[in-house]
């Protein structure tokens, strides 16, 4: 599922989750502009380019991973303020990977978002000055934080280095056969660190107990891998339709079976209370959708 589409498809309206967007979705743009603008001042070129990377022009994508953040705060009786510093450094470490990911030297991409890749705009040095500069402030806004900053940041750490996103990464480029093992569980974490870091931090920012940031931080886990199968379901059948060769490999439906099981999981989850697993359960279904009715 693309990140445009999840920002286009429509809650019910009248939903605790409609009515969680209509309260944080423009609240985070804000913040995120502001970020951008901040860091931005005195950089010149690569201040230009902060901005469209981060995607404060409109083309953000669909910002789960931040929403879910704020989401997990409320839902464990916080409010979302309270974790917008979180938030902002879950979005900004995820716009950092995409720039490192569109590197000559990883996937080579020209574009991104509709936009040209950020290489393509200040060269790939100027693309790695400006990941290690988000990555930087993105640990700033979560070390910062009274009373938790350092086990946020801790967390941070591991999500981000070579036992998660860069770990991942680096299975992703060098792998020539099917990973398996510990190779298979270290490559998942490029797609699924991230999104445990972002429902724990929100839970943290709440004073959720230890078992309940656990529990959503393998919710988070699940469905960011459920995500990733779906992503690599889109693009086997775009090898199909042009003819390259695809395997046997059934993406799909494996997404859709650990999606199941992240959903139930997350109704396992202590200290959570109803309205809020259900608006948790429907930002997981916008991003992974055709989940059977009834699995959650």
């Amino acid at each position: 599922m693309s990140a445009m589409a999840f920002v286009e498809a429509p809650a019910v309206a009248g939903s605790p989750l409609d009515h969680f967007l209509d309260r944080n979705r423009s609240r985070l743009e804000a913040r995120l502009a502001s970020e951008c603008e901040d860091l931005g001042s005195g950089l010149s070129a690569l201040g230009e380019v902060l901005g469209r990377a981060v995607g404060t022009d409109g083309r953000g994508g669909g910002r789960w991973r931040p929403l879910l953040t704020l989401a997990a705060a409320e839902t464990c009786g916080g409010p979302a303020d309270g974790a917008l510093d979180a938030a902002v450094a879950v979005e900004l470490t995820h716009t950092a990977s995409l720039v490192l990911d569109d590197l000559p030297c990883m996937d080579d991409a020209a574009t991104r978002r509709g936009d040209l890749a950020t290489h393509r705009l200040v060269g790939s040095a100027g693309a790695i000055l400006l990941s290690v500069g988000l990555l930087s402030r993105a640990v700033e806004l979560l070390g910062r934080q009274p009373g938790y900053g350092g086990t946020l940041a801790a967390e941070w750490g591991s999500t981000v280095g070579l036992a998660g996103m860069a770990g991942g990464q680096a299975m992703d480029v060098s792998a020539s056969t099917a990973l398996r093992g510990a190779k298979r569980r270290l490559h998942r974490t490029k797609s699924s660190a991230l999104p445990a870091l972002a429902l724990s931090a929100g839970a943290r920012s709440a004073g959720a107990s230890e078992a309940t940031c656990a529990g959503l931080a393998a919710v988070g886990r699940g469905l960011g891998w459920a995500y990733q199968l779906r992503d690599d379901a889109d693009d086997r059948a775009e090898d199909l339709r042009l003819g390259r060769a695809a395997g046997d490999w059934r993406p799909l439906s494996r997404s859709a079976r650990i999606m199941r099981m992240t959903l139930r999981r997350l109704s396992r989850v202590p200290g959570l209370g109803d309205e809020g697993r259900d608006i948790l359960a429907g930002l997981a279904v916008r991003v992974v959708p055709d989940v059977p009715k009834g699995e959650f």
